[in-house]
């Protein structure tokens, strides 16, 4: 995170509103964590889930007619993302090999705000 935003730092008592793909992802025994820019207050929330291949095809589905295709979070062959702009929060979905990432905050204004963030957590995971 350091090398997307500096200001940016572990927020320790993050918990994923309900309603949320973060908390949808916890849900289903994924992982959620938070950061907040030091300046404004501004939080970059990012979840992992590893999802059997049915439900990964699911949610694609689903994605595919509520949100925006963004071919810039990978490999087109091997990742799919989305994004979508909602009550001034931007929000990126990527599908990577098992894996459903989800990252969301109001300074992602356009899918390439939040493409360093999502790309990064989909190295982390070796895909």
């Amino acid at each position: 995170m350091y090398d997307y935003n500096p200001n940016f730092g572990l927020s320790e008592s993050y918990k994923p509103a309900a309603g949320t793909e973060a908390a949808d992802i916890v849900g289903v025994d994924g992982l959620a964590c938070a950061w907040i820019n030091q300046t404004s207050g501004e939080i970059v929330e990012v979840a992992v889930a590893n999802l059997p291949a049915d439900r990964l095809t699911e949610l694609k589905n689903a994605f595919v007619t509520s949100s925006n295709s963004v071919p810039t979070y990978g490999d087109p062959t091997k990742v799919e993302g989305y994004f979508e702009l909602a009550q001034g929060v931007g929000q990126a979905q990527a599908f990577a090999g098992p894996y459903w990432i989800s990252a969301a905050s109001a300074s992602f204004f356009e899918p390439g705000d939040a493409q360093p963030v999502v790309v990064a957590a989909i190295a982390g995971l070796g895909q």
